[in-house]
C-alpha cells in the first residue's frame, strides 16, 4: 500500500511539473527568431507606407528577450515619397502600382508567413500548438504568392530605374535575400511531406534569420562601384621620366660595378670568349656557320627591350637578368637541336649508304673506297660526313680515328653500330658485308617501330606543347585587353615572383607530360 501511494505521487508530480517551452516543434531560441523577424517585417512594411505613425520614428520592441529601439533611417524621409510617386507596374485589376507598394507586397507576405509559423508554437508561447502537417495548404499558398511578388520585383522597371536600384541601391541586396527565403519555403514543403519536423524547424529559422538580415539592410549604406582615380597627364609624364631615370641609373650602376672589378670582368670576358670559340667550332663541325654572339646577345636584348617597354624598374631588371640567363643557354640548346636533327637526317640516309658500301665490298673495293663512293653518290648530310672522314684519312689520320671523330660528331645509334663493326673487322677480320646486311635489316625494323611509337605518343607530345604554350597565350590575350593592369601587376615584386614560379612549374609540367610519351627503342 505504501509503494502504491508513492507511485501515485510520482505520477501526479510528473503530470503537474512545468514543461519547457521548447517541447514543441521549435526550440525557444528558434521561436524567438521567428517572433523577432515578424516584428521587424511589420516595421519594414510601415516604413514604406504613405502615412507614418509617429511611433515608428523611434520604435521600441522586445527581441530575443532584450529591448531594442530602432530609429527610422534618414534616407526613408526623402526616398519613400519618390517611391510612392513612381509607378513601376501596371496590373489589369489593381491598376498602376507604385514602387513602394510593390515592395510592401512581399514584405507583408513574409509577415503573414511568420505569423502562420507562430501557430505551431505551444500555447504558453502565444501559439496554437498546430502541427506543421496541418498547415501544408497555407504554406503552399503563401509560397506561390511570394514567388509571384518576387517575379514582379524582377520584372518591374521604368526607363530610368529598376528595382535593384530601389531604396538608394539597397533593393539589389534585399531581392537576393528574398530569393533565399523562397528557397527555404520550398524546403518547408519538402520537410512537411516527409514529416521531418527538424528539417521544418531549420527551414523556418533560416527564413526568420534572412528576414532580419533584409531588415538590417535598410540601416546600412549600400556599397557602390567607384572607378579608380585617374592620374593627371603631368603625373604620368613624371612617372615615365622617373622610370627612365631609374633604368639609366641601373645601366650606370652595372657599368660602375664592372669598372670597379676590372680583373674579374676581364676573367669573365675571357671565359665568355673561350665559350664562344668552343661553340663556334662545334657548330662548324656540324657544317653550320653561325655567329654565336648573336645567339647570346639576341635573347638578352629582346628581354631587355621588353622590360624597357614596361617602364618599370623592377620589371626591367628582372627581364634583363632573365634574358641574359636564357641567352647564355641558347647556344647549347640550338647546337643540341641541330645536332639531333642532323643525326635523324643521317639515319634516314644510312640504309642507302650501307647498301652502297656492301655493293662496293662485293665488287672488290675496300672500305675506304666504299666511303669515297658514298661521299660522291649520295646527298648531304651523309655525303659531307663520309667525305670528311676520307679527308681526315688522307691528311694522315688513321681510318679508325677518323671514324671515331665521325661517331663523336653525329648522334646516330645505327651509325655507331656501323663504325664499331668496321673497326672490329679491320682489327680481327670478318665478313663485313654480312654485318652491313644485318644492320640494314635492323634499321628497317627499328624505323617501323619508331613510326609506331610516334603514332602512339603523339597525344602526349601535343599535350606537353599545349601545357607549355597555352598559359603564355592567355597572358598575351590579357595583355592585349588590360595592358595597364597586367604591366602594373607583373611589374610588382609579387607579380615577378608569380611569373618566376609559373615558369618553373610549367617547365616541370612539360617535362612530366613529355616523359610519359617517351619510349626507348
Amino acid at each position: 500500500m505504501k509503494k502504491l501511494t508513492v507511485l501515485i505521487l510520482l505520477l501526479v508530480g510528473g503530470a503537474l511539473a512545468p514543461r519547457p517551452a521548447a517541447a514543441g516543434v521549435l526550440t525557444q531560441a528558434e521561436m524567438d527568431e521567428v517572433s523577432c523577424a515578424a516584428l521587424k517585417m511589420q516595421l519594414f512594411y510601415y516604413y514604406l507606407a504613405a502615412e507614418k505613425d509617429p511611433k515608428i520614428l523611434n520604435y521600441n520592441m522586445t527581441c530575443k528577450g532584450a529591448k531594442v529601439t530602432y530609429a527610422m533611417p534618414k534616407w526613408i524621409e526623402t526616398a519613400v515619397p519618390e517611391m510612392l510617386g513612381r509607378k513601376v507596374w501596371r496590373d489589369p485589376e489593381e491598376g498602376e502600382i507604385s514602387e513602394a507598394a510593390l515592395w510592401q507586397t512581399p514584405v507583408s507576405i513574409l509577415y503573414e508567413y511568420l505569423e502562420l509559423t507562430r501557430k505551431t508554437f505551444p500555447p504558453e508561447a502565444g501559439g496554437a500548438n498546430i502541427q506543421p502537417g496541418l498547415l501544408v495548404k497555407e504554406y503552399a499558398d503563401i509560397r506561390i504568392r511570394f514567388q509571384m511578388s518576387m517575379d514582379r520585383l524582377y520584372r518591374a522597371r521604368t526607363r530610368d530605374v529598376n528595382m535593384g536600384d530601389s531604396m538608394q541601391g539597397r533593393g539589389r541586396t534585399i531581392m537576393a535575400q528574398f530569393a533565399l527565403i523562397l528557397k527555404e519555403m520550398e524546403s518547408i514543403a519538402d520537410a512537411i511531406s516527409s514529416t521531418n519536423q527538424r528539417s521544418y524547424a531549420e527551414a523556418v529559422t533560416a527564413s526568420a534569420v534572412i528576414s532580419q538580415d533584409s531588415f538590417r539592410a535598410l540601416f546600412k549604406t549600400p556599397r557602390k562601384y567607384e572607378p579608380p582615380a585617374t592620374e593627371s597627364q603631368a603625373a604620368k609624364v613624371m612617372s615615365v621620366a622617373l622610370s627612365m631615370l631609374g633604368i639609366i641609373l641601373i645601366f650606370l650602376a652595372v657599368q660602375a660595378f664592372f669598372a670597379m672589378n676590372d680583373s674579374k670582368t676581364n676573367a669573365m670576358m675571357g671565359d665568355y670568349s673561350r665559350k664562344v670559340e668552343v661553340f663556334t667550332e662545334a657548330f662548324s663541325r656540324q657544317f653550320i656557320n653561325i655567329n654565336v654572339k648573336y645567339l647570346v646577345l639576341g635573347p638578352a636584348a629582346a628581354f631587355a627591350f621588353l622590360g624597357l617597354l614596361t617602364m618599370n624598374i623592377f620589371a626591367f631588371a628582372f627581364l634583363s637578368i632573365l634574358g641574359f640567363v636564357i641567352g647564355m643557354r641558347t647556344p647549347a640548346f640550338v647546337l643540341n637541336t641541330m645536332k639531333a636533327s642532323r643525326g635523324r637526317k643521317i639515319d634516314a640516309q644510312l640504309m642507302d649508304g650501307l647498301i652502297l658500301l656492301s655493293n662496293c665490298l662485293r665488287s672488290g673495293l675496300d672500305i675506304v673506297q666504299g666511303f669515297e663512293m658514298v661521299s660522291k653518290d649520295l646527298m648531304p648530310p651523309i655525303s659531307d660526313e663520309f667525305a670528311l672522314v676520307i679527308k681526315n684519312y688522307q691528311l694522315g689520320m688513321t681510318f679508325e680515328k677518323a671514324l671515331g671523330v665521325l661517331e663523336e660528331r653525329v648522334e646516330s645509334k645505327m651509325l655507331s653500330y656501323m663504325i664499331r663493326a668496321i673497326v672490329l673487322q679491320r682489327a680481327v677480320g670478318g665478313n663485313l658485308t654480312k654485318v652491313f646486311e644485318r644492320i640494314v635489316i635492323d634499321i628497317r625494323e627499328e624505323s617501323k617501330l619508331e613510326e609506331k611509337t610516334k603514332a602512339m605518343t603523339a597525344q602526349q607530345k601535343i599535350q606537353s606543347i599545349v601545357v607549355g604554350i597555352m598559359p603564355w597565350v592567355m597572358v598575351g590575350v590579357m595583355f592585349m585587353f588590360q595592358p595597364e593592369t597586367m604591366i602594373k601587376f607583373y611589374g610588382s615584386p609579387m607579380g615577378m615572383g608569380v611569373l618566376f614560379f609559373c615558369i618553373i612549374w610549367i617547365s616541370i609540367g612539360m617535362k612530366v607530360v613529355a616523359s610519359l610519351g617517351k619510349i626507348r627503342v
